[in-house]
C-alpha cells in the first residue's frame, strides 16, 4: 500500500503564498499504475502568491483551476494568477454544510473544541448529499479537452478540496486508505486561518476547524457506504460517472504501466 507520507516531501511546491499546494502525483490504483506527476495538483487559497510564486505555478503549464470558493470568498480574496494566463477558471464553489454558522459560534465564544469536531463530521456527512452537482462538474471537467493539467483548491485545501480529490483518487481506483493519507498530509501544511478568526481562540478549538481528523473523512466515506454500499455505485449513481467514465479519466491521468 502506498505511503503518502513518502512521496510528501517531493509533492508539494514550496510556496511562499500557498502553503497546501502539492502534486498529486504518484498514488499507486487499484491496477497498479500510478497517477502521473505534474498533471493534478491540490492547493489552499491562491490570494496571497508572491511574485516568486506565480512564475513557478506559470512553469506548471496548468490549463484548468477548479476553484471551489463561494462567490462572497472570491470576491474578498481574488486568486492572483499569472499575468496573461489562458488558464480556464472553473468556479464550482460553495459554502459547506452550516461552515458560515460554525465560524460565527467560534467567534462569538459558544462552540468549543467537542462541538467543531461534532459539526466538522456533520459538515463532511453531508459531502457526498449536497453537493454531487458541484463535484460531478468537477469530474466532467477533468475530461475536457485540453483540461490538464490542472489545480483544485479553496481557502484551507482542506474540506472542499479535501472530498473533491478523495473522489477523484476514487474514480482512479485509489484505496481508501491512501485517500486518507492524502488528506492528512494537511495537517503538515496547515493554512492561516486567523482572518476567519478572533484572537486568543484556544489552541484545541483552532485545531478542531484547521486539522485534518481521519474521522472527518471517515464520515464522508460513512455517508458513501450507508447510502450507496460501493464507491463505484456513489461515482455512478450520484455524480452520473459511471466504470465508463471512470476508465476515461484513468487513460487521462494513470501512467501507461507502473512506476515510481
Amino acid at each position: 500500500m502506498d505511503s503518502a507520507e513518502s512521496f510528501g516531501t517531493r509533492r508539494r511546491l514550496p510556496l511562499v503564498g500557498a502553503v497546501n499546494f502539492r502534486d498529486l502525483g504518484g498514488y499507486r490504483s487499484a491496477d497498479g499504475r500510478r497517477v502521473m506527476w505534474r498533471t493534478l495538483y491540490r492547493a489552499d487559497s491562491l490570494a496571497e502568491l508572491i511574485t516568486a510564486d506565480v512564475e513557478r505555478i506559470a512553469a506548471l503549464g496548468l490549463r484548468t483551476l477548479f476553484d471551489l470558493r463561494h462567490e462572497d470568498e472570491r470576491t474578498l480574496k481574488p486568486n492572483r494568477l499569472p499575468a496573461g494566463s489562458t488558464l480556464r477558471v472553473r468556479a464550482l464553489g460553495f459554502y459547506p454544510y452550516e461552515a458560515v454558522e460554525m465560524v460565527e459560534g467560534i467567534n462569538d465564544g459558544s462552540l468549543k473544541a467537542d462541538d467543531i469536531e461534532h459539526r466538522m463530521r456533520a459538515l463532511y456527512r453531508r459531502f457526498p448529499l449536497d453537493h454531487v452537482t458541484e463535484y460531478g462538474q468537477l469530474l466532467e471537467g477533468l475530461l475536457e479537452r485540453d483540461a490538464l493539467p490542472a489545480l483544485i483548491h479553496c481557502t484551507s485545501g482542506k474540506d472542499r478540496t479535501g472530498f473533491a480529490v478523495a473522489i477523484v483518487l476514487m474514480a482512479l481506483g485509489v484505496p481508501r486508505e491512501t485517500i486518507m493519507k492524502d488528506y492528512l498530509l494537511t495537517n503538515r501544511y496547515r493554512r492561516d486561518l486567523t482572518f476567519m478568526l478572533r484572537p486568543g481562540l484556544a489552541p484545541d478549538v483552532v485545531s478542531a476547524l484547521k486539522g485534518a481528523h481521519p474521522d472527518y473523512l471517515q464520515a464522508a466515506f460513512s455517508t458513501i457506504d450507508e447510502e450507496w454500499g460501493a464507491d463505484a455505485t456513489f461515482l455512478a449513481d450520484a455524480l452520473g460517472f459511471d466504470a465508463d467514465r471512470c476508465g476515461e479519466l484513468r487513460a487521462r491521468l494513470l501512467e501507461p504501466s507502473g512506476g515510481v
